[in-house]
């Protein structure tokens, strides 16, 4: 039987899985895509018609890092390498974003 070194696991807080959460469910709902400043005519058309919301961003930008990250892990892989290098800036891990990167596979 292999025993687990919990201690040496990458650890998140309990609002850092809820950002996780977050975007998980933005997933399933086809609204990962990051938000943007202005909207155009078509974009608000495509909004009322399919009821599909924008994303919002999170009050936390640690969180909103998160939350984009698995997003961007779940669908532009390039865009998600560009969110891992914000986060490591933000001072998380490489141990934690491979972590995020494995819950958004």
């Amino acid at each position: 039987m292999h025993m687990v070194d919990v201690t040496a696991q990458p650890r998140l807080t309990t609002a850092e899985w809820q950002a996780v959460t977050v975007a998980l469910r933005d997933v399933e709902r086809f609204t990962c895509a990051a938000p943007s400043q202005s909207e155009g005519r078509l974009s608000r058309l495509f909004r009322a018609v399919t009821g599909i919301e924008k994303p919002t961003a999170l009050a936390d930008p640690r969180l909103d890092a998160i939350r984009r990250f698995v997003c961007a892990s779940r669908r532009n892989m390039a865009r998600a390498k560009d969110v891992a290098a914000e986060l490591i800036a933000m001072g998380y891990s490489r141990d934690q974003v491979e972590a995020l990167r494995m819950v958004a596979a």
